[in-house]
């Protein structure tokens, strides 16, 4: 018996040098991505409006955890949603459902949800603030009614935009996309 226990207990050692070794070669910054990119493609899979769950996601204390370094290694990507949408119960947060979308759309990531991702993943990682401060920024509801012409440009461009504009006055205008545009063909 005691062989066996600890043939087990070198398998699991093995595993855990091997994603050690994996997470060491990674920056923080791709570590937080993969977090992010993973509690987003779990909303896409239950079909939640990522809309309303990028607003509620960021302004948790699990966004928060994901912002410090030390907290992160703590949580489990696979478990960050499941006790994310716990805690939403618990509090009586809403987050809306979409209808439609085929089963092939629900299995991944949707465009939106990737760019939202790429958008606060580099916020965090140029200005070191807060996901909730991002996230009353830049609300959900600015970028989601900006994200169709902003998705075809640098995320770092689109950030510097919703910075010097301040999004509380959701100054993101046609004026801004016309100096997108400039400089994106100016490339």
């Amino acid at each position: 018996m005691l062989r066996s226990t600890a043939r087990i207990y070198a398998e699991y050692d093995n595993e855990a040098k091997k994603r050690a070794a994996e997470t060491a070669k990674k920056t923080i910054e791709q570590i937080r991505r993969e977090y992010l990119t993973a509690v987003f493609t779990y909303a896409c899979r239950r079909r939640l409006d990522i809309w309303s769950f990028a607003q509620a996601f960021m302004e948790s204390g699990f966004a928060f955890a994901l912002d410090k370094p030390e907290t992160m290694f703590a949580l489990e990507k696979d478990e960050i949603f499941r006790d994310f949408m716990i805690e939403c119960a618990n509090n009586g947060t809403e987050i809306e459902s979409t209808q439609g979308g085929s089963i092939v759309q629900s299995r991944g990531i949707s465009e939106e949800a990737a760019w939202l991702v790429e958008i606060y993943n580099r916020w965090h990682s140029k200005t070191g603030e807060a996901s909730c401060e991002i996230a009353e920024r830049a609300p959900a509801s600015l970028l989601r009614k900006i994200h169709k012409k902003a998705m075809k440009h640098d995320a770092g461009r689109i950030i510097d935009l919703l910075i010097e504009h301040s999004a509380e006055a959701a100054a993101v205008t046609s004026k801004d996309y016309d100096e997108l545009e400039k400089a994106e063909h100016g490339k």
